[in-house]
């Protein structure tokens, strides 16, 4: 009887096995977005600037089907694991150098892609179109078209967002020799009904956090560890907010600590945002329970008491609440952010980076070699809670509107239950801090996925009780790290600002910024871009202008020419000089940038006006619409008026900062 076989293999090894493969057409289409695409590439461009002489991809499942065309190869239908494997295919399709065999190899009836749909021909004349280097766009395809558009800009922005020169073709040289992945071939006639079943309810092995928070609470007294336990656990949550992952787990009394205040110096604050009445209250309970002598009918019905909400809420009294949210961040980056505010906060050295998959690696190196004492690790404990606390209050989630994720801040209030006026504690339905808000957004999706540095200092400014002027410090922030003559890597940046929170750097004048030349449009960092959307939004607004009512920040991936590369008339042509300047570029989705092509300027004003208009696609291409004709004077004229606007605002910024901390 044949059996599962599994072997650990390199892409190298997949070109000399002349291996193929198959996306069945029982399989999803490809779903992956920029988060997972950036973490996966994360992941894979640090091992190699590491020099690691491995990297593993992970598991992939297959099934040999046999292929009459292909006699002299082997093709295989993935069962699992296509999501990560189409993603890696396509990375290679954008490095190529060594790769080139990998995303296509010899056949006896030609080059093929390695991998191609069943019975999807569109997409698999589209892997073939890319091959081949040619323009591809296909609606059954857009997924992966946007994939593709998503690698090809965090190459482009690489460098200005980790401040470090990737060489590209040593990369493809480490992907094809050192990456690695268990491919398990399932014998022919497996019954995939099940074999899907056991995927699906397969364990789940201990995330890194989980282990790191077993070994804290190994220095901490038994009779406190349950009460320090409980509030990890509900920090844990991050797709929740924290005061609904605490009454879910512990049902303590939430409304009474929200409403109750205390006083550290001159900030006041909610007992719920302070750790130490949040586990006194857990440690009562807990006594309470322990000291409790009962029958063993008691014990039961006290279980039962406690699990039983006093004032329990109904699903149309809580209706208001926006159950689904999710985090920007994971668990294990807040865990890292908050680190390095405790370690400042002890004069100890900061971490050397962010990193998901190295929490254990990073807690050990730099905190727990020094042995730190029970009290220290309780101290890191309670700054996790009133951290996170901060960072649900004030920081930006996915919440979903109408069915479409959008970035939003919802403070909480206290509801009061008209039936029997039992108060629970709800999230706002409406944005507590829209430009607050817009600003995180910015930063966001500017900024590397799996690191965002600017949240420690931020969460440290809010943790000291100064969220009156959060919005003006994170602006200060954002200039003085992203828009000065500043050197160092950012994590080193970041740290001078949690060291000394209003930390000053020369700031550049937006001429610098926004009037480099580079060789082509898409390779100028897509931080501008975001920036100016942001700074056009202030603008728009102190104006009342209805172009802001709908705006929001989204994740962009083209650089879009308002006059193409190659437009279809030749007299749209303008001087090489101009062409990817900044004044004649604007960041847009992919989908804008294939429909508008290589039209003349009129033609793309008809269809951005007629498509795209007052829907907050771009601030800039507003602008830039607004004209009559797009000729040299238009562009250039254009330009300074961005140039202009952001300088203003940096010197607004500087103004009411100084005036500020004048006071």
């Amino acid at each position: 009887m044949a059996e599962f076989k599994s072997d650990l293999i390199t892409l190298e090894q997949v070109i000399e096995n002349r291996y193929f493969f198959n996306i069945p057409i029982y399989q999803r289409l490809y779903v992956w977005g920029k988060e997972q695409i950036h973490t996966l590439l994360d992941d894979i461009v640090s091992a190699h600037n590491e020099k690691k002489n491995e990297f593993y991809l992970g598991g992939t499942l297959a099934i040999e089907r046999p292929n009459l065309e292909l006699k002299d190869s082997q093709t295989f239908d993935l069962i699992d694991g296509q999501q990560r494997f189409t993603t890696l295919w396509l990375i290679s399709v954008v490095l190529k150098n060594a790769l080139l065999n990998y995303t296509q190899g010899d056949t006896e009836l030609g080059k093929r892609p390695r991998i191609s749909f069943a019975i999807r021909p569109q997409v698999t004349q589209f892997f073939e179109k890319i091959c081949r280097e040619e323009q591809a766009s296909l609606p059954e395809a857009a997924q992966l078209e946007d994939a593709l558009k998503e690698i090809h800009a965090y190459f482009d922005n690489y460098t200005a967002q980790t401040e470090l020169v990737l060489d590209k073709s040593t990369l493809a040289d480490f992907i094809l020799t050192k990456v690695q992945l268990i491919l398990t071939q399932v014998p022919e006639h497996t019954d995939l009904n099940k074999l899907f079943e056991v995927i699906n309810n397969r364990g789940v092995q201990l995330q890194h956090h989980e282990i790191l928070k077993a070994k804290l609470l190994e220095k901490i007294e038994s009779h406190e560890r349950q009460a320090y336990s409980l509030l990890w656990d509900a920090c844990s949550n991050m797709n929740d907010y924290v005061e609904r992952n605490l009454k879910a787990t512990t049902k303590v009394d939430t409304v009474s600590l929200y409403e109750q205040k205390t006083s550290n110096g001159d900030v006041e604050k909610e007992k719920l945002a302070c750790a130490s009445s949040v586990l006194m209250v857990l440690q009562e309970a807990q006594l309470k329970l322990s000291e409790a002598k009962l029958t063993l009918k008691e014990i039961l019905n006290a279980v039962d008491d406690f699990e039983h909400d006093v004032n329990p809420i109904t699903e149309e009294s809580d209706s208001g609440l926006p159950d689904r949210v999710s985090s920007i961040i994971s668990f294990s980056m807040l865990l890292q952010h908050v680190l390095r505010i405790y370690l400042q906060g002890k004069n100890l050295d900061d971490i050397n980076k962010v990193s998901d998959k190295d929490l254990l690696q990073i807690f050990t190196q730099h905190w727990l070699t020094l042995k730190p004492s029970q009290q220290d690790i309780k101290d890191f404990f309670q700054l996790l809670w009133e951290i996170r606390y901060q960072f649900d209050k004030h920081v930006i989630k996915w919440v979903l509107v109408e069915e479409e994720k959008q970035h939003a801040i919802r403070r909480i209030r206290v509801n009061i239950q008209s039936r029997n006026n039992a108060k629970y504690l709800q999230r706002e339905s409406t944005d507590a801090a829209p430009d607050f808000a817009l600003l995180q957004s910015m930063l966001y999706h500017s900024q590397q996925m799996t690191t965002q540095y600017w949240l420690t200092p931020l969460l440290k400014f809010l943790h000291q009780g100064n969220s009156d002027n959060a919005l003006l410090y994170l602006q200060h922030l954002d200039n003085h790290l992203l828009c000065s003559e500043a050197k160092e890597s950012l994590i080193e940046r970041t740290h001078k600002f949690v060291k000394e929170l209003w930390h000053k750097e020369t700031l550049l004048d937006a001429t610098v910024s926004l009037d480099r030349e580079y060789d082509n449009g898409t390779q100028y960092p897509h931080y501008w871009f975001y920036k100016l959307e942001y700074v056009l939004y202030l603008k728009l607004k102190e104006q009342r202008s209805p172009l802001v009512d709908d705006f929001r920040m989204t994740s962009k991936n083209s650089v879009e020419h308002v006059t193409p590369q190659n437009p279809r008339i030749k007299k749209d042509a303008i001087p090489d000089e101009l062409l990817h300047r900044f004044g004649n570029l604007a960041l847009v989705t992919g989908s804008i940038n294939s429909e508008m092509t290589d039209d003349g300027f009129s033609i793309k004003k008809a269809k951005f006006i007629e498509r795209h208009h007052g829907k907050g696609v771009s601030l800039k291409l507003e602008d830039v619409y607004s004209n009559t004709q797009w000729k040299e004077e238009e562009i250039k004229r254009h330009h300074k008026k961005m140039i202009d606007a952001f300088n203003l605002y940096l010197k607004n910024v500087t103004e009411k900062t100084t005036e500020l901390l004048n006071e």
